[in-house]
């Protein structure tokens, strides 16, 4: 079962028995509303919803297309389901209703051969052969009375059929009524479809087949550009992926050369201070050993000087 689709009026947010100062009210502010959006949406689509809300509004404050768009609203509802063992005819043809008035003459019928039976039962004669009885062959009583009733049960047997006739007719009458309000209620949805259409693509189709081919050429184009669109964003989406992932080798590459480079600093400061250490330590044991040649060689001129 396919969801309701949304109706002008559900697009204005007003009941479908709005006044029109309500639909003019709804109006403005569903304008309010989409201008507010205008920055946050694309143009087409700005676009488009302004051209609906103008169809909408129009549609709904003209008497005419109302009442003709009211009426497409109730031939697209669904029928109401009918009550149990309900049995309504729909559009009987001429033989099925010749064959139903033939049924009910029958039945009238029927019913004047029973009302036979039961003065046969009271001991007359049937009615049919009413012209042959006599007095002696039953009471004075029942032989009076068996005209009486025989005519009593035919002029209800007569209403009966006539009755029946005349349901058939109006029946007939209220199928055709109904036809003619569906046709006719048809005919104004499809003006109304005929009408929107015109007014928001600025097309007058000639029928309604010719309608519905331009709204499928249209859903083939608007899938086509959405195709289009998904493609393109796709693409984007992967230029942007590309150009993330460049930065951030990038900034991979940056960051290891800043280490590397740092890296080089601190080992050519250590070698540096190496050096140094080295020089000093060198300086330290020449002059070590100055002290102790010094040292020598004044011991040997003091023992010089002792000799």
């Amino acid at each position: 079962m396919t969801p309701p689709s949304k109706t002008l009026y559900h697009l204005l947010a007003v009941a479908a028995d709005a006044s029109d100062a309500e639909i003019q009210v709804a109006y403005e502010q569903a304008t309010t509303r989409l201008q507010l959006q205008k920055d946050r949406i694309s143009a087409d689509d700005y676009d488009f919803k302004v051209k609906v809300l103008n169809v909408a509004f129009k549609t709904l404050s003209a008497p005419a297309s109302r009442a003709a768009y009211d009426a497409k609203l109730a031939a697209s509802a669904p029928p109401a389901p009918a009550p149990a063992l309900a049995l309504v005819p729909l559009q009987p043809e001429a033989e099925a209703l010749s064959l139903r008035a033939e049924a009910m003459a029958l039945r009238a019928d029927a019913m004047t051969l029973r009302a036979d039976a039961m003065v046969m039962r009271s001991g007359a004669a049937p009615f049919r052969d009413s012209r042959n009885f006599t007095a002696a062959d039953s009471a004075p009583g029942v032989s009076s009375l068996a005209p009486i009733l025989r005519k009593i049960l035919l002029v209800l047997g007569t209403l009966f059929a006539v009755a029946c006739v005349a349901q058939v007719v109006a029946l007939v009458a209220g199928n055709r009524q109904a036809s003619l309000a569906a046709a006719a209620a048809a005919k104004a949805s499809e003006a109304t479809a005929l009408q929107e259409y015109y007014q928001t693509h600025g097309v007058r189709p000639a029928n309604q087949a010719e309608l519905d081919a331009l709204l499928a050429e249209e859903r083939r184009k608007d899938n086509a550009s959405r195709a289009v669109e998904r493609e393109k964003t796709r693409v984007e989406q992967e230029a942007r992926r590309f150009e993330e992932e460049s930065r951030r080798r990038g900034e991979q590459v940056s960051a290891d050369l800043r280490m590397a480079e740092l890296q080089a600093k601190e080992q050519a400061r250590r070698d540096d201070e190496r050096r140094e250490w080295q020089q000093k330590e060198d300086a330290r044991a020449k002059e070590q050993m100055e002290r102790n040649r010094i040292e020598r060689q004044k011991a040997e001129w003091r023992e010089v000087l002792r000799r």
